[in-house]
């Protein structure tokens, strides 16, 4: 199969959602064998702060602050170690290549305007294809800085504006929301809006994946807790008081009666979950490509085994409450599976009928940091 031919899909109707066709699903000859580049979280910025957060203000002096370090941050990291993580990957590109994944952060954000904020997306959609490879489709899903601005909304009407013809662009067909879904060869992959998530638009798009060798859930957001002091309620449908609780459980038996392999972003480590529950499995990896400091350009595992979640940082946090402990619990519970470690660089998924995997590369290294057995 050629790699530019890789992708069809077809418009479902209602709230313009891109659903599956049944005849991709289906297989049509011997093993279909691919593989995908990935990048985690990128906060994609200039070493010039001027560049994009021209006019950027906040109320909130404070928060305004901590963003403004964060400009400091990525203007370090893009103007050397960033750059060179982002040519590793490009090596990772092969013959078997499908298309490239990015797990939403794409760009910093912190805009005063829709103008610039769509400069800033398409100024980096346009150096992320043309640096990893310009003859494959460059798919991205939104991430919570995606959207971020003086005026958040003013963010996020620009960004469904910008990045719905940017993936009708790049998908060969017209998606018109920032949920959606595609196929690739007979396995389909589910793009979730974690920013504002909807239990009845993720129902339809999982349903319309039924019948594919593999269903591949991409969301920004990891769908497990996080194993963090300050930010733990940092998953799909989360909250520091569980607000959407029945929800969130049921949108979670569906991700798990769909054997569900999640690729996410968000909390800047790599980690592995592996989770029974709910009638089915879900498999979670979650990847970072913000390299902000050296030692994140190399792998070394902070917890592993079931025991291991939850013990870097929630376990002693002053913030835990009785809620949150019951949530972590209830996770807790289905993990066969678990590792982390504080580490970026770039991701390679390798899929068959019944080896599915991810290769890490920590940093811009050459050699195999770890791999990761997903099915």
């Amino acid at each position: 199969m050629d790699r530019r031919e890789f992708l069809k899909i077809s418009a479902a109707g209602a709230l313009g959602l891109v659903l599956p066709a049944p005849d991709i699903l289906a297989r049509k000859s011997a093993e279909d064998k691919y593989s995908v580049v990935i990048l985690g979280d990128t906060h994609y910025d200039d070493a010039d702060p001027l560049k994009y957060h021209a006019g950027y203000f906040l109320e909130n002096k404070k928060r305004e602050a901590n963003h403004r370090q964060e400009f400091v941050r990525n203007g370090n990291m893009w103007s050397g170690r960033c750059k060179d993580l982002v040519k590793r990957a490009a090596c990772l590109v092969d013959d078997d290549t499908r298309f490239v994944l990015q797990m939403g952060d794409l760009i910093q954000g912190d805009t005063a305007s829709a103008e610039i904020h769509e400069r800033f997306l398409s100024d980096a959609m346009d150096y992320f294809k043309e640096s990893l490879s310009p003859d494959l489709p460059f798919v991205t899903v939104v991430g919570n800085h995606d959207v971020r601005a003086n005026d958040d909304e003013t963010a996020a009407a620009a960004y469904r504006r910008y990045m719905t013809a940017r993936m009708s662009q790049e998908l060969k067909q017209e998606i018109s929301d920032t949920s959606f879904a595609f196929t690739a060869g007979p396995d389909s992959y589910v793009v979730i809006d974690f920013t504002k998530p909807d239990g009845g638009i993720i129902e339809k798009l999982l349903k319309g994946a039924e019948g594919a060798r593999h269903v591949f859930v991409v969301c920004h957001s990891p769908v497990f807790p996080f194993d963090s002091g300050k930010y733990f309620w940092w998953y799909l449908m989360g909250g520091r008081t569980d607000p959407m609780k029945e929800e969130r459980r049921y949108v979670r038996k569906l991700l798990a009666q769909s054997r569900a392999i999640v690729l996410c972003g968000h909390v800047h480590r790599t980690e592995l979950l592996d989770w029974y529950g709910d009638g089915g499995r879900i498999t979670q990896i979650t990847m970072s490509s913000v390299w902000a400091s050296e030692s994140e350009g190399s792998y070394k595992e902070l917890a592993s085994g079931k025991s291991g979640f939850g013990v870097l940082e929630y376990r002693d946090s002053s913030r835990r409450t009785e809620i949150t402990d019951a949530v972590m619990q209830e996770y807790a519970a289905g993990i066969r599976r678990y590792s982390v470690a504080d580490a970026a660089g770039s991701y390679k998924l390798f899929v068959g009928d019944r080896d599915v995997h991810v290769d890490f590369y920590a940093g811009s290294s050459s050699r195999l940091s770890h791999r990761f057995r997903l099915r």
